[in-house]
């Protein structure tokens, strides 16, 4: 009886970890299938995903630029 209420009390603690990892593992399975992606996209329209690329980085840049010019007027 002693080792169902042990076991019992590992599975909780591994779903209470995994409930706290659980944005940890998706963003990791996120960003690892959007850089799949990308690299399939890069062999099939290699133009046109560039120029999507670009864009994207060049869409942040700006932003974060924009932010700190903010931050800097502000004084913080």
């Amino acid at each position: 009886m002693e080792f169902l209420l042990l076991w019992a009390d590992n599975l909780d603690d591994a779903l209470c970890a995994l409930r706290h990892l659980a944005p940890k593992i998706l963003g990791f399975v996120f960003a690892f299938a959007l850089f799949a992606l990308t690299g399939f996209a890069l062999v099939l329209q290699p133009q046109a995903t560039l120029a999507i690329i670009g864009l994207v980085m060049s869409a942040s840049l700006v932003e974060h630029l924009r932010r700190r010019r903010a931050t800097l007027a502000t004084g913080d």
